[in-house]
């Protein structure tokens, strides 16, 4: 019986380990072998038009500053370009004010009900003209090149799709750890595009050739990961540019964080119910990222827990202390979590963000398999900070 308890205490912290430590660096390495090797890329022509597609619900403080924005940007392009407005079941005066825009550029799609992103994104890329589809959202502010730096990606088409890079704005406590969080979390997705292609982009800053994206099934949660695994099983890459820059912040409260993270990971659950042949290691040249980038994390909330049980069931002095060493930990996330002191050091903060991510990933699993994903999280509003000048 200890035999046993061993094995299943040894396995979790192999999974474990892999998930957070030997896949981020197996991956590190591969893509610094692909640096070394990669000679100069294949060059086509640049996209001669593009279309910017923007899906938004209720935004009517911002819609028509983020419209002027976004023209702004293809000014400084010199390519032909639209901008199309999908006002997804807005009961608010968004779709109005972005029809009584001035410039001829952008076009007005105002669905009577809210459909949900996926299917306005769907609705948008039918009616687009150009030869890329950029996605962006009403909240986030992109760099001044940002556009054109997207674009350029383009050029090589050996690209199916191109994902700038999120900028989060710096925050105390327990967000302060998830801000590290993201940035760990941009690091692995660089490198993965480095190998091959990137898991899932950035949603709010991306963008895709027209005859590679495929309509994406209302309710589909995690819109920025389907359409991309499309794009890889199609024979093309997704690539990282962390040179595209958007702006953003994490929202005040870390309770909406939490619920934002649930909503996510709820979305990869679903996922791999709705697109199974992503699981399929010959329909999907990024099956190794799929698996242990996105499914194997769900997995990992179940396996902390049982190498926690585990190691208090076992006897002996090394078992007793890994036994401490996770109530220790768990401890100081959770005196962190309720506000005590230690939630300005960020080895606490980053404790707790892990406890924090893993538990979503847990409640993640009861919302998806009761099917409540899509009303597990609303829209926080909150402003951002502007690109610096």
């Amino acid at each position: 019986m200890q035999s046993l308890l061993q094995e299943i205490f040894w396995t979790s912290v192999v999974i474990i380990g892999y998930v957070y430590l030997l896949y981020p660096l197996i991956i590190w390495m591969v893509s610094c072998l692909r640096r070394a090797r990669s000679g100069p890329h294949t060059v086509s022509v640049a996209p001669a038009s593009f279309s910017v597609v923007l899906a938004v619900h209720d935004e009517a403080g911002r819609i028509t500053s983020r419209i002027d924005e976004l023209l702004a940007l293809i000014a400084t392009t010199g390519v032909t370009a639209e901008v199309i407005v999908v006002a997804d079941g807005c009961a608010d005066e968004t779709a109005d004010l972005a029809r009584s825009h001035p410039s001829s550029m952008v076009r007005v799609i105002e669905l009577a009900a809210n459909e949900g992103k996926a299917a306005a994104l769907t609705r948008g890329c039918e009616a687009a003209q150009g030869e890329i589809l950029v996605f962006a959202d009403a909240r986030q502010r992109w760099a001044a090149d940002a556009l054109q730096r997207l674009l350029q990606n383009f050029i090589r088409p050996e690209v199916g799709a191109v994902s700038g890079e999120l900028v989060i704005e710096a925050a105390p406590g327990v967000l302060a750890g998830i801000g590290l969080y993201w940035r760990y979390e941009k690091w692995l997705r660089r490198n993965e595009a480095r190998v091959h292609s990137t898991v899932g982009l950035t949603g709010s800053i991306c963008a895709v050739r027209r005859e590679l994206f495929r309509p994406i099934p209302r309710g589909v949660l995690l819109d920025d990961v389907y359409w991309p695994l499309q794009v890889t099983m199609q024979g093309r890459r997704v690539v990282y540019d962390e040179c595209a820059i958007a702006y953003d912040r994490l929202p005040d409260r870390p309770a909406d964080e939490f619920r934002r993270k649930v909503r996510t990971l709820s979305g990869n659950f679903q996922l791999a119910a709705l697109l199974p042949q992503a699981l399929l290691p010959w329909r999907n040249p990024i099956w190794a990222q799929f698996i242990s980038h996105k499914l194997l994390r769900l997995a990992v909330p179940w396996v902390l827990l049982t190498a926690l049980v585990m190691s208090g069931l076992l006897g002996g002095p090394l078992y007793r202390t890994a036994f401490v060493a996770q109530l220790l930990f768990y401890g100081i996330a959770l005196v962190v979590l309720a506000g005590g002191p230690g939630s300005r050091w960020p080895p606490a903060s980053a404790a707790a963000s892990f406890v924090v991510l893993n538990a979503a990933a847990w409640v993640a699993f009861w919302v998806w398999i009761l099917g409540r994903a899509e009303v597990s999280w609303k829209k926080v509003a909150y402003d951002v900070p502007l690109p610096p000048s």
